[in-house]
């Protein structure tokens, strides 16, 4: 029995060399969960443990109210929604192409709150996050920057802030918060958003995501395996070696040691060292994964074809 034991161990501590996993990777398993649609789904946030949705193509808005065991599906519109976000169970908004909608009943009912004035084809509003219960941030294409202080009763164009596609949007506190976008846009305020000052990144390619732990310890996900990092909030942003060059579309962090990365062909890394290293993880979806959403003790993940992981 301890030669069958001894045997055991070896076999499990040479399958994590392998697939390049730490312990608590392999303790916070990614696992599918049956989704009930077969749009692509861009955004993803839970409310508490058990509230959560999700959207995509098609106006799809999924909804669940178990923690992700079980999502039931509506189409509130036909047009794509590119984000989600709750700040409580009932309270949450979602973005679309110029648009921000606006629910008071925990998805019941959504309504348009926001309508971006273009002369042109309007903008996509592509991230969304809010500081508070009535503090909010936008952000999409042209340079999009909208602000909400009173949950969304009046969003607030923040013009001349930058003419790049902006992807990413997130606030570590009420004060400081950073934008991303393409050709290395990196924007960031330490002032609630009074005032944005520009960072270099020393990126030149499009940035899609941006996480911060605390005030100085942040990342940066974009084309082609790039990940950024900081220790002192922004002022200086450094490489991480990469292991893929696939695109990598969201990342988010447990603390200042642990965190995710998603991308391109359900590509999952993940480090718990800062990402001094990044390890694949074993995934086990095969389409795009999109957006990941975080919280004490789980996880949920999003991508194309209704494609929904939860972690145990």
């Amino acid at each position: 029995m301890q030669k069958k034991n001894y045997l055991a161990l070896i076999m499990l501590c040479g399958s994590l060399v392998y697939f390049g996993c730490s312990e608590d990777a392999m303790q916070f398993e990614w696992r599918p969960i049956e989704s009930g649609t077969g749009t692509h789904l861009y955004g993803v946030h839970f409310a508490d443990a058990k509230h959560g949705w999700a959207v995509g193509t098609s106006g799809t808005v999924l909804s669940t109210v178990d923690g992700g065991t079980t999502w039931t599906a509506v189409s509130i519109s036909k047009d794509t929604l590119t984000q989600v976000n709750f700040t409580t169970s009932n309270n949450g908004w979602l973005t679309s192409i110029g648009q921000v909608h606006y629910t008071a009943s925990g998805g019941a009912t959504w309504n348009v709150q926001h309508q971006v004035r273009s002369q042109s084809k309007p903008p996509g509003i592509l991230d969304l996050y809010f500081v508070s219960t009535t503090e909010g941030w936008a952000v999409g294409g042209k340079g999009t920057v909208l602000w909400t202080e009173n949950g969304g009763g009046h969003w607030e164009s923040l013009r001349n802030l930058s003419d790049k596609h902006l992807w990413g949007v997130h606030f570590v506190d009420s004060e400081h918060g950073w934008i991303v976008g393409e050709e290395g846009e990196v924007l960031h305020t330490q002032d609630g958003g009074k005032r944005w000052v520009r960072q270099r990144s020393n990126a030149e390619q499009p940035l899609f995501a941006v996480y911060f732990a605390n005030p100085t310890h942040g990342w940066i996900v974009g084309t082609n395996g790039l990940i950024l990092h900081t220790t002192d909030g922004g002022r200086t942003w450094v490489r991480q070696k990469s292991p893929v060059n696939q695109n990598l579309r969201d990342v988010a962090f447990h603390d200042e040691k642990r965190g995710w990365v998603v991308g391109e062909k359900g590509l999952i890394l993940h480090t718990t060292d800062g990402g001094s290293t990044w390890n694949r993880y074993p995934s086990p979806a095969q389409y795009n994964l999109q957006d990941i959403y975080l919280n004490k003790n789980a996880g949920w993940i999003v991508g194309a074809k209704g494609t929904v992981l939860r972690s145990y």
